[in-house]
């Protein structure tokens, strides 16, 4: 079986570094797609809906989620901008959820 992947960066706080997050590692994004997947009611239109509200739930403006960024020379904290996880997604909702949708249904 295909492995999931579809990263973003994040920080992790336990090595104090930003680094690469793989967003499948979320179990309950995981398996809330799968449930709906699952549905004999499938509708893509509401799939994308589904996919765009589940990963606003699990990764918008939650602190474990977010990075500052900001110019590599800006001395003023109250400069940075917080990103999290749901915007560096939200431009590419439809491909995540056609991505996901394409390997449930060659897996299961």
């Amino acid at each position: 079986m295909k492995k999931l992947e579809w990263y973003v960066l994040n920080y992790d706080f336990n090595k104090k570094k930003i680094e690469y997050f793989n967003i499948f590692q979320h179990s309950y994004l995981v398996k809330s797609l799968k449930e709906y997947l699952s549905n004999d009611n499938f509708n893509y239109s509401d799939y994308i809906e589904r996919v765009d509200r589940l990963l606003r739930y699990c990764f918008c403006s939650k602190r474990e989620y977010e990075i500052s960024v900001a110019d590599a020379f800006e001395t003023d904290i109250s400069k940075l901008k917080k990103i999290d996880v749901y915007f560096q997604l939200k431009p590419n909702i439809e491909k995540i959820a056609e991505y996901f949708k394409n390997w449930y249904f060659n897996n299961f």
